[in-house]
C-alpha cells in the first residue's frame, strides 16, 4: 500500500480581492476630489509665479493706511474651490470662493491678531494680472465686530499681490495704534493699501519686530 500524499489546500483569495477593491475605490475617490479641486483652478499650482504643488502661498507686507497707522499683514493663501470645511463655499451674488486660508496682522503696539481668509482669484492658468479679493473675518484674541468683513481687492503683478481696501473697511475698525474697535467709526476712515511679497513666518516676525521698535 502506498502512503497517502498530504492534501494541498489553496489559500482563500476572496478577502484579498475585497481589500484590493476597497483600496482601488479609495484611490479613485481621492483622485476625483483632487480633480474637482484642481481643474477649476489650475492657477493654484503656480501662485505668484512659483511652483506650488500644494496649492498654497504665503506672503507679507506693510499696510499703509489713511489714518496714519502702521501695520504688517501676513497671509497664508490656499487655492481651490474646497473651503476650510472640505466643501465649496458659494453664494448667489459672488459665486464660489477660490481662495482660503489665514492671516495675521501685527501693530505698532506689538499686538498680533489672527483672522480667517476667504476670497477669489479670477484667473485660469496663471495668477499674473489676475484680479483678486481677500476678505478677513473673525479675529483672535480680539474679534472684529459681529458680521464685519475687512475687504481687500487688487491684482497679482508677477510675484507680488497688490491690494487695497478702498471701502474703508480696514480703517473704520482698526485704530492708528492697532486696536480693534468694538463699534466701527468713520472718524479716521481712509484707504489702506498693502503689497504682499512671498515670505515665511520668520520674515513676518522680523517685520513685526522692526515695526514695534519704531
Amino acid at each position: 500500500m502506498q502512503p497517502s500524499m498530504p492534501s494541498q489546500t489553496r489559500p482563500l483569495r476572496g478577502p484579498r480581492r475585497r481589500r484590493f477593491g476597497c483600496l482601488t475605490l479609495l484611490v479613485l475617490l481621492v483622485g476625483v476630489l483632487v480633480l474637482v479641486n484642481v481643474l477649476p483652478t489650475p492657477w493654484a499650482l503656480h501662485i505668484g509665479g512659483r511652483f506650488t504643488p500644494l496649492e498654497s502661498w504665503a506672503g507679507y507686507g506693510q499696510i499703509k493706511a489713511g489714518n496714519g497707522g502702521r501695520y504688517v499683514l501676513s497671509a497664508n493663501l490656499r487655492g481651490g474651490i474646497l473651503g476650510t470645511r472640505g466643501r465649496p463655499e458659494c453664494d448667489m451674488q459672488s459665486g464660489c470662493d477660490t481662495l482660503h486660508g489665514s492671516a495675521k496682522l501685527c501693530t505698532e503696539s506689538g499686538q498680533t491678531y489672527s483672522f480667517t481668509v476667504s476670497g477669489a482669484v479670477h484667473a485660469w492658468l496663471t495668477t499674473n494680472g489676475a484680479k483678486t479679493s481677500v476678505d478677513l473675518t473673525g479675529g483672535s484674541p480680539t474679534p472684529l465686530p459681529d458680521g464685519w468683513v475687512v475687504a481687500f481687492h487688487g491684482m497679482w503683478h508677477g510675484p507680488v499681490l497688490v491690494l487695497a481696501s478702498p471701502d474703508n473697511s480696514f480703517t473704520e475698525v482698526f485704530t492708528p495704534h492697532g486696536a480693534i474697535r468694538t463699534t466701527t467709526s468713520t472718524a479716521e476712515a481712509g484707504r489702506a493699501t498693502v503689497t504682499l511679497q512671498y515670505g515665511s513666518a520668520a520674515d513676518f516676525a522680523r517685520a513685526c519686530h522692526v515695526l514695534a521698535a519704531g
